[in-house]
């Protein structure tokens, strides 16, 4: 780290209580659950259904069979990160890759190209297409009848796909989910409130880091 950044940090930390705040609850979740994507689930047995909703380069997926023998669908509509995963995941039968983001509806994504913060609400620098499919669609090609776990960060998709897995009542199917809400700006403090309100009808917040990572568990 440079001087100048690091400076800045210190005159941040002394100057903004919000980014004092900030840096406390990644302190607290940190401890908790570790510095990367959670990956802690009592009861997922061998062959549970996993969901990878923004899969990178698979990192998460493959940890989850290593860990419980699960079976994993990552979806990644970022063609160089899904032709990645593809390829690591050759031969696998408890790996599926899907090259397309899960949404409302059809359509496509102009992602900004910036390794694991490429976003579709990020319009800076260079960009990639990806694909979008409806979730119901989705749901029923693989016939997701019950899913174990969903870990969802997608920079920003979430305000698009959780309504709808909520509003299809597919929301219903999960046990549990991890997901990371993206705060690119004031209007998305209000979203995921709407959201969480949602989410409460059917599941109950376990933990919550706001805007870091918070887990939903399936009530009853």
């Amino acid at each position: 780290m440079s001087v100048s950044s690091e400076l800045h940090k210190l005159w941040k930390l002394a100057s903004d209580p919000d980014f004092r705040a900030r840096k406390r609850q990644v302190k607290a979740f940190r401890a908790a659950h570790g510095r990367g994507t959670p990956e802690r689930y009592d009861g997922l047995n061998a062959g549970d259904v996993v969901l990878d909703v923004g899969g990178y380069h698979g990192d998460w997926a493959a940890r989850m069979t290593e860990l419980y023998g699960v079976v994993v669908h990552a979806f990644e509509p970022h063609p160089r990160f899904a032709e990645m995963m593809a390829e690591r995941f050759t031969g696998r039968a408890d790996v599926h890759v899907h090259d397309f983001a899960i949404g409302a509806e059809a359509g496509t994504l102009a992602l900004s190209d910036d390794e694991n913060a490429s976003s579709a609400l990020v319009q800076s620098g260079a960009q990639v297409t990806g694909a979008v499919l409806p979730v119901e669609d989705v749901f029923d090609e693989l016939e997701l009848a019950e899913v174990k776990v969903i870990k969802m960060n997608i920079e920003g998709g979430e305000y698009d796909l959780l309504p709808a897995l909520i509003d299809t009542g597919l929301m219903a199917r999960v046990d549990r989910l991890t997901v990371q809400f993206h705060n690119y700006d004031a209007g998305q403090v209000d979203a995921r409130d709407a959201i969480r309100e949602g989410l409460s009808r059917t599941h109950d917040c376990v933990w919550e880091y706001p805007f870091i990572w918070e887990e939903w568990a399936r009530k009853g």
